[in-house]
């Protein structure tokens, strides 16, 4: 008998603006998604909060989305660095720039504005289910040590990191992606699901290969469109859209991943490792 799979599904953008906080807890209220991900830094983040406050629904499953993309920093080493912001403290930094390296300044800069935005969540009550990183920015060496190394300190294990589900699985950039999650799950002691992906991405795989037994993150963003009905980013029906990935047997939250043992090896060694970077020491995490 084949094994059931275990179904996060995860409402990005929470705290985004007002309006994507109501079609965040809408979504919870019809039982469409059991996990969202918080942007602290933006304009929705105090009614995101106090949402969170008021209705048991987000109690425990709302976790910390870090964000290093858009609006504006917490802190003032970050504003620094150009790589990440412009003069006025503005993120700049997009997904498909590369960060090889960072330099001594930016690894702290960046440590600390990690550390102010998961902070931030916590005095407004919200004990973090789990981290996450806004436009997949995870997916760089650096700031995954980094997020990692923030967990750590923070007590904070569980933590949601780029897609590897369908077609972003295909060739070199598919290898890439299983060794790199191989590598933060065993060494650096990080908790997340075994796949992440949209519902495209799972239901687009042929029946005989598709994955049981595992526990899956399914991503979405839910919008509210004209006529007041719940969308996804895309437009589409967000209770349609869905509907052939929920069975509420078989979904859990963050909460529900089993924290996996050991780990940090690797964290505790790139900590003493440290290399010239144009003139600079900087320092992996």
């Amino acid at each position: 008998m084949r094994t059931a799979n275990k179904i996060i599904i995860n409402a990005d953008d929470f705290g985004y603006s007002d309006v994507i906080n109501s079609a965040v807890l809408r979504s919870f209220q019809r039982f469409l998604v059991t996990s969202a991900s918080l942007l602290v830094n933006m304009p929705g983040f105090d009614h995101a909060a106090g949402l969170v406050q008021e209705h048991a629904c987000l109690s425990g499953v709302v976790g910390v989305r870090l964000n290093f993309s858009e609006g504006y920093s917490l802190t003032s080493a970050i504003r620094d660095c150009e790589r990440f912001c412009d003069g006025g403290g503005r993120f700049v930094l997009q997904d498909g720039r590369r960060l090889l390296l960072l330099s001594s300044h930016e690894e702290r800069a960046v440590y600390e504005e990690m550390k102010a935005q998961l902070e931030k969540a916590l005095m407004a009550g919200i004990r973090p289910s789990h981290l996450d990183i806004h436009h997949s920015l995870h997916a760089q060496w650096p700031v995954a040590c980094l997020m990692a190394k923030l967990g750590r300190e923070y007590g904070v294990p569980r933590m949601r990191f780029f897609r590897n589900l369908g077609p972003h699985m295909r060739g070199v950039r598919g290898i890439h992606r299983r060794w790199f999650l191989r590598v933060i799950w065993r060494y650096m002691g990080v908790t997340g699901p075994d796949l992440s992906g949209d519902a495209d991405d799972l239901l687009g795989l042929p029946a005989k290969r598709r994955p049981m037994g595992k526990n899956i993150e399914i991503g979405v963003s839910p919008r509210v469109d004209e006529y007041g009905d719940l969308t996804d980013r895309s437009g589409k029906g967000l209770q349609w859209k869905l509907r052939p990935v929920i069975d509420h047997r078989h979904t859990m939250s963050y909460t529900g991943l089993p924290v996996r043992a050991g780990g940090w090896r690797l964290v505790d060694m790139l900590n003493k490792w440290t290399i010239p970077v144009e003139g600079v020491q900087a320092k992996f995490r």
